[in-house]
């Protein structure tokens, strides 16, 4: 008897849905926009949360910590930092001193031209990816021609930083194609830029519009892979991206992301981009709404 109780509660384990994992933080969870990269530079060491439980993502970083954070992600030592301060509004013994002497040394930050540095300001976009390329001794180039973000200049002090950051798939512009690098960054948003360089998983090879669902009717049908139609599995259709295409889905409204493949073709209506199966669908929205705005992002396969 023991036995088959044994057996029986080994198979319901096997049937039962996989548990979300439980976030270290209370006020960011799986399946966030930004949850995987504020998990990964948590568990390299990077970025830490607060005494409550917290991590603040929402929070602005301001240019001091986005320095800090960058020089951690590069594995810089900066122990050795000198304490003699050359701005006039920042004391040699503040915690952050040995940061900014670093990145002072090595041509990766600056000061103003009135003797300050002004390290409580928030950092914007064009600033953090400026600390970063010139961090990891990247190549920034300015971009060529006319086909640049719209709201950006392509002669800019900032246009090669964001000109690299594009072309590596570190950030990307909206549907309108703008990428506001003066927009001050919050703490998920400089984690998920450090995410991005550091894994290589994203593309910037974005599309925007409406995604929606298949039906009940599908379920075990056939699809244009040859595959059979599974409404469990995390699956989508495309009109034209390659089958086995991995492409990440983000809910414009809610940052709620799911990462699928694709195996069939499709949808066809008016600004539908995408059809997920409804478990897909499902993890971003509600089957309620029939139809959200979405971002949809090539991603590559993680090396095995």
């Amino acid at each position: 008897m023991k036995k088959i109780l044994l057996c029986l509660l080994l198979t319901f384990a096997l049937i039962l849905p996989a548990q979300a994992e439980e976030s270290p933080f209370s006020d960011i969870e799986e399946g966030d926009k930004y949850y995987d990269a504020v998990i990964y530079l948590r568990d390299a060491g990077i970025i830490a949360g607060y005494d409550d439980g917290t991590f603040k993502p929402d929070d602005e970083v301001n240019r001091v910590e986005a320095l800090k954070i960058i020089l951690k992600s590069a594995d810089i030592d900066c122990s050795s930092g000198t304490t003699e301060s050359i701005f006039t509004d920042v004391v040699g013994t503040e915690w952050y001193y040995e940061y900014l002497s670093v990145g002072i040394e090595r041509n990766i930050v600056s000061g103003y031209d009135d003797g300050t540095f002004q390290p409580d300001n928030p950092v914007n976009l064009a600033e953090a990816l400026k600390i970063l390329v010139n961090t990891n001794e990247l190549v920034a180039t300015n971009p060529q021609g006319e086909d640049f973000y719209t709201d950006a200049e392509t002669d800019a002090w900032y246009s090669g930083y964001l000109n690299y950051a594009g072309e590596n798939g570190l950030v990307y512009a909206d549907a309108e194609n703008n990428i506001y690098p003066s927009d001050n960054l919050t703490r998920a948003e400089l984690a998920y830029i450090i995410y991005r360089y550091e894994t290589g998983y994203f593309s910037g090879e974005m599309e925007y519009g409406k995604a929606t669902y298949y039906g009940n009717i599908f379920n075990g049908m056939g699809t244009a892979s040859g595959e059979i139609f599974d409404e469990t599995a995390m699956t989508a259709a495309h009109k034209t991206l390659p089958f086995g295409t991995n492409v990440r889905v983000t809910n414009l409204a809610n940052n709620q992301t799911v990462e699928v493949y694709i195996n069939d073709r499709g949808p066809y209506g008016e600004g539908r981009i995408i059809d997920l199966s409804k478990s897909a669908f499902e993890q971003i929205g509600s089957l309620g709404t029939g139809v959200l705005n979405v971002e949809v992002e090539i991603i590559y396969p993680e090396e095995a």
